[in-house]
């Protein structure tokens, strides 16, 4: 994995057929060396970004009071305050306090989890866009796997699909090998990933080095997740990666956004046989998607709740 973690144009996609050829070529260049990417020209309005940061910002300056009323109950969708979630299962949990979305455009407008009927209609606005996005990617992707370019389409519906606030504030006591959100990979097909300009981000290489995934304006942070690796028989990399703590000393602390562009529960993640050869027989056998995803979230929140009673 090269230190640099490319800069890909999205735009040609736009274009037509070729254009759609050469961005998927990029990025699955990209997505097999490195596993990350920067897209820029990707579509989605500046203003529609900010806009939704600062739903963040507001909601995350409640009181706590407040946010708890909000707390994530079945189905990942609410509030979940600080150090209740162990990203890495051996360290302890992550400094970080988030506002989940899953199946957002599944939550009636009277559902009590929302906040506000405000934050409902601009988070469910950029999820929507978020969704169309995700789309898009995995629609070049399909066409460098040689796919047919709705393959995986109607495979996420949004059932799963998931829009998250996160906030990492500064933190006066910090434990050993505490992070902000510990290394890990993620869970499903693809993240879309939104920073402010707090940086903190930073990718494993394949030589075991953390390099830095610093915010570059007017791009939006791509990585392929493990169904994705799944799928396409490791071709495509799922990369660990993590984000740095938010000392007291910082001036404040650090927001981003991330998309979880996960398949729904019943899809069945099996090998795409263009990624099987000789030199690279299938690795992986047969999983339901909601298997394994409902499997990881178990296995973060369990250690979480292990390392506060310790």
């Amino acid at each position: 994995m090269s230190e640099l973690i490319p800069v890909i144009d999205f735009s040609p996609f736009f274009t037509g057929p070729e254009g759609r050829q050469r961005v998927g070529a990029a990025m699955f260049k990209a997505a097999h060396e490195t596993g990350f990417m920067y897209l820029k020209g990707y579509g989605i309005p500046t203003e529609h970004i900010t806009e939704a940061f600062g739903l963040a910002r507001s909601f995350f300056q409640w009181p706590h009071e407040s946010k708890q009323r909000h707390l994530r109950t079945a189905g990942n969708f609410g509030y979940q305050s600080v150090a209740q979630e162990a990203l890495d299962p051996t360290q302890p949990p992550d400094l970080k306090e988030d506002f989940t979305l899953r199946h957002a455009l599944g939550i009636g407008p009277s559902d009590p989890r929302w906040p506000s009927e405000a934050f409902r209609v601009g988070a469910t606005g950029f999820y929507t866009e978020c969704r169309h996005l995700a789309e898009q990617v995995m629609q070049a992707f399909a066409l460098a796997l040689r796919l047919p370019e709705a393959f995986f389409d109607d495979k996420h519906t949004g059932r799963t699909q998931t829009l998250r606030f996160l906030h990492y504030p500064p933190s006066r006591m910090i434990r050993p090998g505490q992070l902000g959100a510990g290394a890990h990979t993620d869970y499903g097909t693809l993240t879309l990933l939104f920073q402010d300009d707090a940086g903190g981000l930073e990718v494993q290489n394949t030589a075991g080095r953390w390099v830095p995934a610093p915010p570059i304006p007017g791009t939006v942070v791509v990585n392929t997740g493990d169904l994705l690796a799944r799928w396409t028989n490791d071709v495509l990399r799922s990369t660990p990666h993590r984000v740095q703590v938010r000392p007291e000393s910082a001036a404040a602390g650090r927001l981003s956004i991330a998309f979880f562009s996960d398949p729904d529960p019943d899809v069945r993640v099996e090998t795409i046989p263009s990624c099987i050869t000789a030199d690279r027989p299938a690795r992986f056998a047969p999983i339901l998607a909601g298997t394994h995803i409902e499997e990881r979230i178990r296995i973060s929140m369990q250690q979480a709740a292990s390392a506060a009673q310790a």
